[in-house]
């Protein structure tokens, strides 16, 4: 987005915006492609473990 600030104040608002937009972007985006820890369960497994 481009902003155009006329005063130091506006200006410090506009970057204060934008860290927030971005640390929520981020965390949008750790949410939709982070890992996730599920185990599974026997009923899941299609063959049995090789190290049992």
């Amino acid at each position: 987005m481009i902003e155009t600030a006329h005063t130091a104040r506006m200006q410090q608002a506009f970057d204060c915006a934008h860290k927030e937009r971005a640390q929520i972007l981020a965390k949008l985006v750790s949410w939709l492609f982070g890992k996730r820890d599920v185990p599974l369960g026997q009923s899941v497994l299609t063959e049995p473990s090789r190290c049992a």
